[in-house]
């Protein structure tokens, strides 16, 4: 079963967020990767980082791109 990004939730997807905390010309656009954690509702997600840490917040899709290795 796949949402409106093709995220298929039996499955850990890598992620970029948008919307960095620090908004400077010079900064990157994008933070991450993160991977999908749980997905709350349709088109909203909780990120973890790669290491497992919870991001504290959850995301609207609009915001995330997938991350290729």
């Amino acid at each position: 079963m796949c949402d409106k990004l093709g995220i298929e939730h039996r499955f850990a997807l890598v992620m970029e967020a948008s919307q960095p905390k620090n908004k400077n010309k010079l900064n990157p656009k994008w933070e991450g990767p993160y991977r999908v954690r749980k997905v709350i509702g349709p088109g909203t997600y909780r990120l973890e980082e790669l290491s497992g840490k919870e991001i504290d917040h959850t995301w609207h899709g609009v915001y995330l791109k997938k991350y290729y290795v």
